[in-house]
């Protein structure tokens, strides 16, 4: 998913490079005085209002865009907020769940980190998504037509509901199925993960239906030795769902990430203009 809110085809550079005379410009201009209203006092706006005044547009397309996307921020300043706002909420929560979570770095670890992660990120997702289904008539430019369209697109009611499948399934309620081969010296290799049987039919049919033979044991309560080695084999055969959901995880916050970048400049203008 991408914004596209400062640019037609392209995501905001969050890091432009400027020439050194950007220090004597701002003073010439006392362009501090223009980012010091844009911000009230928010250093994340003051660095990004004041990196996208200093990057001046040339081309008359692009900034007609810019322009556009401004004119329906102006006539919807509370939904602008609000976006940014959920923005800034899901960043700051992913922020506190990484420096709760750094010392543990194992697959279980991981994975039930990502699991309720994801479980914001989505929750996150339905208040963007409500608020297009109930604004996006609202606003008339090409680029906020073309946002809105994209979230109602994307995150449709089938998205969130195989999300929220699966989420569940990677809670692991019924226990962790997994195969592995045998090498030499019965060494365990190659585990993976396996989905488990339906559940299907009702409770007689599964008490009474014939079952595969399988074989089985017991670890006592104070085999602490067994309770680790099991714990090493369940991150085994973990581990890859385990990283897959985590990126899966860092691809939405990338999302937020833009969108929180490109709505300051436009948070930045509404605070301008209410100071005007």
């Amino acid at each position: 998913m991408k914004a596209y809110l400062m640019f037609r085809d392209r995501d905001l550079n969050p890091n432009p490079e400027f020439s050194f005379h950007k220090e004597i410009l701002i003073q010439d201009l006392a362009l501090h005085t223009l980012f010091n209203a844009m911000a009230i006092d928010q250093a994340d706006l003051f660095d990004v209002v004041s990196k996208v005044v200093l990057s001046s547009l040339t081309q008359v397309d692009e900034i007609l865009y810019r322009q556009s996307i401004l004119k329906d921020c102006l006539k919807n300043p509370t939904i602008i907020r609000d976006m940014y706002n959920i923005a800034v909420e899901t960043i700051e929560t992913r922020r506190k769940h990484h420096l709760g979570s750094v010392l543990f770095n194992y697959p279980s670890t991981i994975l039930y980190g990502s699991v309720k992660l994801m479980q914001f990120f989505v929750e996150m997702l339905k208040k963007l998504k409500n608020i297009a289904d109930q604004h996006a008539e609202k606003f008339e430019s090409e680029g906020f037509t073309t946002f809105f369209e994209m979230i109602k697109r994307e995150l449709d009611d089938d998205y969130f509901a195989l999300i929220q499948y699966h989420l569940k399934e990677l809670q692991f309620r019924d226990g962790v199925l997994i195969s592995a081969e045998l090498t030499d010296g019965n060494v365990g290799t190659q585990y993976i993960l396996r989905k488990p049987n339906d559940k299907k039919g009702n409770w007689v049919k599964r008490v009474f239906s014939k079952r595969s033979p399988f074989f089985s044991f017991s670890i006592h309560p104070r085999d602490e030795g067994g309770a680790r080695a099991l714990s090493e084999l369940r991150d085994r055969g973990i581990n890859l769902v385990a990283n897959a959901l985590a990126q899966s995880a860092e691809h939405i916050l990338s999302f937020f990430n833009m969108l929180k970048l490109e709505l300051s400049f436009y948070v930045g203008c509404l605070n301008l203009y209410d100071q005007l």
